[in-house]
């Protein structure tokens, strides 16, 4: 569920994403306003990872102090059974949504609406609606070419919609087979000489407030080096198709990218959110994303005058930017239109002094203080192919996790424990 941060973060954008619809803050209880948030919920279930409807923005002014929902309307819109009954009785099959109330920057109660792409099979509208807004029978989708809910459908929007469709029947499959005693295996990746292009990426002047602090990098990249692999007019494009919002917040944060000679590139700074990337015409994806100022866990388990402590770093803060990036990678190679596998490795660097903190309010911390004595940590290089696409990548994160949590000196990581993280961020 996205925070008031994240809120505020995409209101300061000024208009809708294909993933953010703004609903405004006036006849929230007629039926034409709750058709018209169906029709977006439905939309938003047809697309990959789905989206966010965000009630009481003016679609045209979202940082305006008129903003808000009235006491009254929040009262209806963020009860979570209620949102679901209102919406699900024009969805077939239901959506599954979550609802939040969060806080407008100017000081309004706005309601977010948290809906997952569908589990199974694309969700059809079922019934007719007020004023003709929702007609039954119909698919409604997120247009690509710009942010709206649709009826109409673009070859592209079709096929996007298909692919995920068949990709959901294929990894039922590939369960089903697990389940039964049938393996799976695949081949272990080669290495690629992408170094001079990976240190172009980081040596820009815009991330030096990154590479100075502890920080990630996420390497993406073909197993073999084409230097003119995509078309530079397609970089912008590539990049948004591959993008991942599991979580909300994007990955990457794509907006206005700037341009070099052989690659695009942003950096965004917002609240916790210091990352910068870069999109190279040989394919390779490098994101950089700095580890950033966390509080120490509430509770006194552990002391604070450690002088070895040089920072903070929430135990889940890897595991999930790492399942982040391995799906960005099936989807980037996806996007690419290859059948080469897809190289995946993580490196941490100025990671001396960080010690390992819950930061989850729900959870008791640490006893003991785990901090990371060495400098540097690189993951071994994981494979994305048609298998890893179709079984799923999350067990890669885990499993590059636990080797970086290990080295702080915490042993008692399980891949139930990181695994229910996961399940726990991404799928509730």
């Amino acid at each position: 569920m996205l925070s008031d941060e994240e809120v505020a973060a995409y209101l300061a954008v000024g208009n809708e994403l294909r993933a953010i619809e703004f609903k405004g803050p006036l006849n929230t209880e007629s039926p034409e306003y709750i058709a018209k948030v169906a029709r977006a919920a439905l939309a938003m279930a047809n697309q990959r990872d789905g989206g966010y409807v965000i009630l009481g923005v003016i679609d045209d002014d979202p940082m305006s102090s008129a903003n808000g929902l009235s006491q009254e309307h929040l009262a209806y819109w963020s009860n979570q059974d209620w949102v679901a009954d209102k919406i699900n009785r024009f969805a077939d099959p239901p959506l599954d949504l979550n609802v939040a109330t969060r806080r407008h920057p100017s000081g309004g109660s706005l309601a977010v609406i948290k809906v997952a792409e569908f589990s199974q099979v694309p969700s059809l509208c079922m019934r007719d609606s007020a004023a003709a807004i929702l007609k039954s029978g119909q698919l409604y989708t997120r247009s690509i070419r710009k942010p709206e809910s649709t009826s109409y459908h673009t070859q592209n929007e079709v096929r996007e919609l298909l692919d995920l469709a068949i990709a959901k029947g294929l990894r039922r499959y590939i369960e089903t087979g697990q389940a039964a005693g049938i393996s799976f295996d695949s081949v272990n990746p080669v290495a690629s000489p992408y170094q001079d292009q990976i240190d172009l990426a980081y040596n820009r002047v815009s991330v030096n407030q990154i590479t100075t602090q502890p920080h990630f990098r996420h390497l993406i990249y073909p197993q073999r080096l084409d230097s003119s692999r995509i078309p530079y007019s397609r970089l912008t494009q590539v990049v948004n198709d591959a993008t991942v919002r599991l979580r909300g917040w994007p990955f990457p944060f794509v907006q206005n990218p700037s341009r070099d000679e052989h690659f695009i590139h942003e950096t965004t700074a917002y609240g916790h959110h210091l990352e910068s990337w870069a999109m190279f015409t040989s394919g390779l994806f490098a994101d950089i994303r700095r580890i950033g100022d966390w509080p120490s866990d509430g509770d006194t388990y552990t002391s604070d005058d450690d002088p070895r402590i040089a920072g903070n770093m929430p135990m889940w803060f890897a595991l999930l930017h790492f399942t982040e990036a391995l799906e960005f990678a099936v989807r980037l190679r996806q996007a690419m239109n290859q059948e080469e596998p897809m190289v995946v490795r993580f490196e941490g660097l100025n990671l001396s002094g960080q010690r390992l903190v819950v930061a989850n309010n729900n959870r008791s911390g640490f006893f003991s203080n785990y901090i990371y004595e060495g400098s540097t940590w690189s993951s071994g290089e994981y494979l994305v192919d048609d298998d890893a696409a179709l079984k799923g990548t999350r067990t890669m994160a885990v499993d590059a996790s636990l080797d970086l949590i290990a080295r702080f000196g915490w042993d008692s990581a399980t891949p139930a424990m990181l695994q229910g993280i996961q399940e726990e961020t991404f799928d509730r």
